[in-house]
């Protein structure tokens, strides 16, 4: 799974630079405006369904059932979804949000049932214990996006127009690919359950939809105090955050049946373990990134952008607590308290727009940057805090040790072909070879006697 995401983000970041390259930060700015609208109505219009089969995913019986609703369900609320988000920009007036027109904003909501299908689909197949689906899936759609900017790059060039349809065609592919392969294909749906995981997710929605806006709300406010510009060089920078996420983020996806179909118990301790793997991987990646953006920002995405090199640095520390911080929020789905979901993620929202208002007019971008990383933080240590509170384990439990380390590396040996980690033979295994190379030898100079005496 790593070796796929891995590739999905050099692609990404190959289609980011020609993106970057290609409409300049103000192009930028306005594609991802309408872009990050469309995701907005997506992940507010899904009702945290996901968020239900998780839970409801403990009853075996129900399995079958939540693989067949998942694709239609997903159509009828992403319609909706997309339906209202266009009324609310017509109203309030794309300008509002730095967007050319409301035909942007259309042909970005399009793609709204597509990417709450490929929510539900893709949480199917992890819960099925099916990650190379979800691998699959991945790679088609980043080489589909990269092959066809590429070809428009050449061609006629790129407008946010473009940009924006190529993503909602990526989107189509995806979940074509989850329904064709990996188990979430359209049936008829069980109403009964379909009414059931609507109505336990609607418990838990308002706990995902924070986070969301969590992750997301500082652009559209950003966009109030600042251009179309500034919108562009922060979402870059942005961008490059998630990617830093990479690691934990597949290391959670490899987990999250575990999580949920062991007993509570064995859950708690398979938690344990990833978040100290979760914590290494993020300081990793965290440090790593904040090593190279220097680098690599104005070398692939352009000069016109070295200015998101300190927000990088910035969003650094809140990148490296979510992703330490995702097996134990998973857990803390798994005991069905919606409270213990929904009060962090609020909590953590609430505190970053009071940040926000107070250091974006003064601090533009640097000032966004800042009140998002200590929001993410917040988020973090709380759920990491709640998830020690119910579980009786130690804060210290949950930080990586030296033994994590070298497992970290012996598994990281055991993905390069032909690198098998060794392990210390027992003594009964050494005397059984002694012996044995003891009887090679005494018949090698048997045969060589007999040998010389044929000769003489």
């Amino acid at each position: 799974m790593l070796g796929s995401q891995v590739a999905c983000l050099v692609l990404s970041a190959f289609t980011s630079a020609v993106i970057a390259r290609s409409l300049e930060p103000e192009g930028r700015g306005v594609y991802y405006m309408a872009v990050t609208v469309a995701t907005t109505a997506t992940a507010l219009g899904h009702l945290s369904v996901e968020q239900a089969q998780s839970t409801l995913w403990t009853d075996a019986e129900r399995r079958a059932g939540l693989a067949g609703n998942s694709v239609p369900l997903a159509l009828v609320l992403g319609t909706l979804g997309g339906l209202v988000t266009t009324a609310c920009v017509a109203a309030i007036g794309p300008e509002t949000l730095h967007l050319s027109g409301i035909l942007i904003v259309v042909a970005a909501c399009i793609g709204v049932p597509l990417g709450v299908g490929v929510i539900y689909a893709n949480n199917i197949v992890l819960l099925l214990g099916r990650p190379h689906v979800a691998n699959l899936a991945a790679l088609a759609r980043s080489v589909l996006q990269c092959g066809t900017l590429l070809v428009l790059a050449a061609t006629s060039g790129l407008s946010p127009m473009s940009v924006v349809l190529v993503w909602v065609a990526t989107e189509g592919v995806s979940l074509l690919v989850f329904m064709a392969v990996g188990g979430a294909g359209a049936r008829r749906p069980d109403v009964g359950l379909l009414r059931s995981t609507v109505v336990t997710g609607m418990r838990y929605h308002l706990g995902p939809a924070s986070v969301f806006l969590l992750l997301h709300a500082d652009v559209f406010l950003l966009g109030i105090f600042t251009d179309a510009r500034e919108v562009g060089i922060y979402t870059l920078a942005a961008t490059l955050t998630v990617y830093s996420r990479l690691l934990p983020d597949v290391l959670s996806q490899v987990v999250l049946n575990r999580q949920f179909q062991r007993s509570a118990a064995e859950s708690a301790d398979v938690t344990v373990r990833t978040t100290r793997l979760s914590v290494l991987l993020s300081l990793i990646s965290a440090l790593l990134l904040a090593a190279c953006a220097p680098v690599m920002v104005p070398t692939v995405f352009g000069k016109a952008y070295v200015d998101a090199v300190p927000l990088v640095v910035l969003l650094a520390p809140g990148a490296l607590a979510l992703g330490a911080s995702r097996p134990p929020s998973a857990y803390l789905l798994r005991l069905r308290r919606a409270r213990l979901v929904v009060v962090p993620a609020v909590t953590a929202l609430a505190g970053s727009i009071a940040l926000s208002l107070v250091l974006m007019p003064v601090l533009g971008a640097v000032g966004c940057a800042v009140a998002s990383s200590v929001s993410y933080l917040m988020l973090a240590v709380t759920q990491m805090c709640l998830f020690a509170k119910v579980t009786g384990t130690r804060a210290m439990a949950m930080l990586p040790t030296y033994a994590d380390m070298t497992a970290l590396l012996a598994a990281l040996r055991r993905t390069v072909p032909g690198e098998q980690p060794r392990s210390a033979p027992s003594p009964l295994a050494l005397r059984s070879g002694a012996r044995a190379a003891l009887r090679s030898i005494t018949r090698t100079m048997a045969r060589r006697g007999s040998y010389r005496n044929a000769k003489s």
